[in-house]
């Protein structure tokens, strides 16, 4: 069946990968169009509506038709072309169909995830409670959270297991997040979990007191009639209720001194 699909014929032509290096392409078995990977097909919203798969996810598991990329040869899933004899990629995974010819990218297929995830194996380990491959250097220390992994990055809004990105854990609570995203969060200066506001780290002494001389300034600037409203805060480092606060723009925990709070 597959020598038959190695005779020339006119081949639409398949764009790059993006994610992956490889040389050859998958058929989806959803609309039969052939891919560099699942992530092209998923992204893939080129054309009319019609054209258009109505899947949106492809299934990496049930391909069963790759396609030389050299000498257009249709075949089952291996990492080595049965028409020319080139090898596809330096990783393949039967399981998840996989292929990967970066030379300077580790990759292994956890069977608890049941998908491929990035890095070395031996430097892992899966969690059973988060549901996720997670560096043995934090296997003691991190805080389980049932199937946080199932979740999505509370930033990008991807799903953390299905993606190919890393993902970290927050340093004072049990969520996850990409480790991309995390950066993103932290040069915006937000300094709380985005999904329970647990601060991701607390004000310093001196964060504190450039932010008295802040509130100090911009008390004067009140009017004596706001300067008469109080309100009710709380503080998200050290989670404590204060009373009876200066409304404004800057306001100060009465037992912490911290100004990570909100009205």
């Amino acid at each position: 069946m597959f020598l038959v699909n190695c005779l020339k014929k006119i081949i639409t032509p398949v764009p790059n990968c993006q994610h992956y290096q490889r040389n050859c392409d998958k058929k989806a078995p959803c609309c039969g169009k052939f891919y560099p990977c699942r992530l092209c097909h998923d992204s893939d919203q080129k054309g009319s509506i019609s054209d258009r798969c109505n899947t949106e996810i492809m299934d990496r598991y049930n391909v069963t038709v790759i396609r030389c990329r050299k000498c257009l040869c249709e075949q089952p899933p291996t990492n080595k072309c049965i028409q020319c004899g080139i090898k596809f990629a330096k990783y393949f995974c039967s399981i998840c169909k996989l292929y990967d010819d970066d030379p300077n990218k580790d990759i292994y297929h956890c069977d608890q995830c049941n998908m491929c995830r990035k890095g070395v194996k031996e430097n892992n380990f899966h969690c059973n409670t988060c549901g996720i491959c997670l560096s043995k250097s934090i296997q003691n220390s991190h805080k389980c959270l049932n199937q946080a992994a199932e979740n999505d990055c509370p930033i990008c809004l991807q799903n953390l297991k299905a993606s190919t990105s890393y993902i970290m854990q927050l340093p004072n609570c049990a969520h996850f997040i990409h480790s991309k995203c995390f950066n993103q969060l932290i040069q915006s200066n937000q300094r709380n979990c985005p999904i329970c506001s647990i601060p991701i780290f607390k004000m310093s002494v001196n964060e504190i007191e450039q932010y008295d001389k802040l509130a100090e300034d911009a008390k004067k600037l009140l009017s004596p009639q706001a300067q008469m409203l109080k309100v009710q805060i709380k503080c998200l480092d050290c989670r404590e209720i204060s009373k009876d606060i200066t409304s404004n723009y800057y306001l100060k925990c009465n037992h912490c001194g911290s100004y990570n709070t909100k009205q």
